[in-house]
């Protein structure tokens, strides 16, 4: 092959690569100030991979760490109302959820917000508080902003998720006096101020991950569904021991959203692989054998219930407990 051949190859791959990365959402861009080509707002919504936000019951105190994977999303995205959202990010704004991500977009802005177990690697941070929180921020000139702000001191593990973190592209200048470093951190403030009013601390976790009861009635018309993990357990302590006719403080709730009433556990999962659910229990899709009943508890959520054990009718018990857990 003639070395102008080759040549002419390898600056096609090159271009090629430099072509898809420009395509790429959420890049950085160091040292840049110049904007990418505003996109305006999607024609098809949402996207491919996302869904649309579903209606969630807000957390308080510490509790907003400690929320299922697939509610975190949610409850972020719906933590200002649409007009708030349109308010803050200056336009008309597109709400979604992708995997544990609230993914907005408006006509000059592309933002993620999430909770997780790390902060971002930040190149040249400030320190700054936020709601009281610490954080730290950084941006290149007026395309990218990233912000981290440490929402509890409680170690990162699977239900604990100690770092809001928000992300942000411009696209356009459309409002010249707000730099991306102040949209982030108003972005983070009012969303923390939202989820996070007065409220109960992380309780701690003992041998086994069991914490301290505390007798908590289903929030109406929610139920446990998209509950912090805390939370979840302690309604299914209150509604177990309150069908077997025992006192609560018998019960034996776990951080992670399980609970043990003598030769009971009731358990919440957020991540059930997909599978048939046969049979009918108070209204919802069921699994129902000798040893376990798994109830399905949302059409579009991976939320399942699940309650083992012996000595009683599973599904007798199932079938009286679920309808507050359900927030009927």
């Amino acid at each position: 092959m003639k070395s102008s051949t080759v040549i002419a190859v390898v600056l096609g791959v090159l271009l090629s690569f430099a072509s898809v990365a420009g395509a790429a959402g959420y890049l950085w861009s160091q040292g840049s100030d110049a904007p990418p080509p505003a996109p305006g707002l999607p024609a098809v919504w949402p996207s491919r991979d996302g869904e649309l936000p579903r209606r969630v019951p807000m957390p308080t105190g510490e509790m907003l760490a400690a929320l299922p994977a697939g509610s975190a999303g949610h409850v972020l995205c719906q933590a200002l109302s649409e007009q708030r959202w349109e308010a803050v990010l200056g336009g008309t704004t597109l709400r979604e959820v992708r995997g544990n991500v609230c993914h907005l977009v408006t006509g000059s802005l592309d933002v993620g917000l999430r909770l997780d177990n790390a902060p971002a690697t930040l190149r040249s941070p400030q320190s700054v508080t936020v709601s009281g929180r610490a954080a730290e921020v950084e941006s290149s000139g007026t395309v990218n902003a990233r912000l981290n702000v440490h929402l509890v001191d409680d170690a990162p593990s699977a239900e604990v998720h100690p770092f809001l973190r928000v992300d942000i592209t411009r696209y356009a200048v459309a409002r010249p006096g707000l730099t991306l470093d102040d949209l982030a951190i108003s972005i983070a403030r009012d969303v923390i101020d939202a989820t996070m009013a007065p409220g109960p601390d992380l309780p701690a976790q003992g041998r086994e991950g069991v914490i301290a009861m505390r007798a908590t009635e289903p929030v109406p018309g929610y139920g446990i569904q998209d509950a912090p993990w805390p939370v979840v357990s302690w309604q299914l302590c209150t509604q177990l021991a309150k069908a077997m006719s025992t006192s609560p403080s018998t019960a034996k709730p776990r951080f992670d959203g399980r609970c043990t009433v003598r030769t009971v556990q009731a358990a919440l999962s957020d991540d059930v692989t997909p599978r048939a659910y046969p049979d009918t229990l108070a209204g919802r899709p069921a699994l129902i054998t000798d040893d376990v009943v798994a109830v399905k508890l949302e059409d579009d959520s991976s939320q399942e219930l699940t309650f083992t054990g012996t000595g009683r009718d599973l599904r007798a018990l199932a079938e009286t407990v679920l309808p507050a857990l359900l927030g009927r």
